[in-house]
């Protein structure tokens, strides 16, 4: 079903003369539903693909569409640098973009999703966002803003599982504190009310895009997540309302009148609110658990660290702190794993090693506790000649 097509064809567009000199060969690659050309190469060509397969079945998760009426492959482009990325768009649409663009036309087999080469987080990113606008409009072509805008920030931290080929969905709270700070008033930003961001279209969207973005994603993530199952319909009502010949304007109207026309405003505004009030971010999920810490409340400061952990595996903060906690608690094998886990994550070493080197000596593992107190004075002796060499005579006496 998937299969490597055409290496090394040439861009399927003409450039101008003077840009003759500049042409680049594309690598493609197909998969069931994509068909990507990189100039990067042969390798990222097919990444790229399989990354926007996975994608594809992980928003269909939530839209339920059937994949069989799309009528051709979706095509993605990749630019090896801004500047050929620059001149395409400027040759197309006459403008260019700081960020991937999705660029729709009527006829899907000459809409493509066109990026190019970045780090690899931020490529990720932008190719996650773009390609759940590209995946939406393939079947809708003029959805509602905030269903376009707020679903492409809700999957921007998928993760992929390359070895299984799945895109797996992990949670984007990077804009719930400004919309946090937005709700409660604490900012200047205030929100956009519910009936203009029910029918807000891409310029008005634009001129207020500090509120819409974080507002849009909220949006979703309380429809889909709320612990009121009315509150959940909404957001599947919305999207069986949606019709592939309506302007966005229709659809707009459509998914208000299926879905939101039927709640009590001001209590779905009210619980929208307290849901974004409740939450909490990486940060003050970090910060909360430092302070219980220190506050001597371990239970409380471990459940924080736990959820953090869940929206960030790949910090070594809360695994830090939970070599801590289980320290405190006498733990010393869970303690001694947790260290482990923060240096492996980054932590300051001679800060974790010492670490290490306390928790062994508790746990009278008095060799492991040499080898890593001595491995602490190696790497910072100033900060920790003294206190780890004390705790080395004790151990060496």
């Amino acid at each position: 079903m998937r299969r490597l097509a055409v290496l090394a064809v040439l861009a399927a567009l003409v450039l101008p003369a003077n840009l003759a000199a500049q042409t680049s060969s594309f690598a493609e690659y197909e998969t069931e539903h994509f068909r990507v050309l990189s100039e990067i190469g042969d390798t990222h060509a097919e990444e790229t693909a399989e990354k926007l397969e996975a994608l594809l079945y992980l928003f269909n998760d939530y839209f339920h569409f059937d994949l069989d009426e799309l009528p051709v492959r979706l095509r993605a482009r990749i630019f090896s640098d801004k500047d050929r990325y620059d001149t395409y768009l400027q040759r197309v649409i006459d403008q260019t973009r700081d960020d991937f663009v999705y660029l729709h036309y009527t006829d899907l087999a000459k809409s493509e999703l066109v990026g190019f080469a970045m780090d690899d987080d931020t490529f990720d990113i932008s190719l996650k966002h773009q390609g759940f606008i590209q995946f939406l409009r393939a079947f809708v072509p003029n959805p509602p803003l905030w269903m376009r805008e707020g679903f492409a920030v809700f999957f921007e931290e998928v993760e992929f599982n390359t070895e299984l080929g799945i895109a797996v969905y992990r949670e984007n709270l990077a804009w719930l504190e400004t919309l946090q700070a937005a709700v409660d008033g604490t900012s200047s930003l205030r929100p956009i009310p519910l009936d203009d961001m029910l029918e807000m279209d891409v310029s008005t969207a634009r001129d207020r895009i500090e509120a819409f973005y974080p507002q849009a994603w909220g949006m979703v993530s309380f429809l889909l997540n709320s612990d009121n199952r009315d509150y959940n319909r909404i957001i599947w009502d919305s999207i069986s309302a949606l019709d592939p010949e309506a302007g966005l304007a229709e659809n707009s109207q459509a998914a208000y009148d299926a879905a939101f026309a039927w709640q009590e405003e001001r209590l779905l505004i009210e619980a929208f609110a307290s849901y974004i009030a409740d939450r909490r971010s990486f940060r003050t999920l970090v910060q909360d658990g430092i302070d219980q810490y220190a506050g001597g409340d371990l239970g409380d400061a471990e459940e924080s660290f736990v959820t953090a952990l869940k929206l960030r595996e790949d910090n070594f903060i809360p695994s830090y702190y939970m070599g801590l906690i289980n320290y405190d608690r006498k733990n010393y094998s869970l303690s001694d794993f947790y260290y482990k886990e923060a240096l492996a994550k980054g932590a300051t070493e001679a800060l974790t090693y010492y670490a290490l080197g306390v928790n062994a000596y508790a746990d009278n593992r008095f060799e492991d506790a040499v080898s890593y107190l001595e491995e602490t004075i190696r790497l910072d002796p100033l900060s920790y000649e003294d206190k780890a060499g004390q705790l080395l005579e004790r151990i060496e006496g």
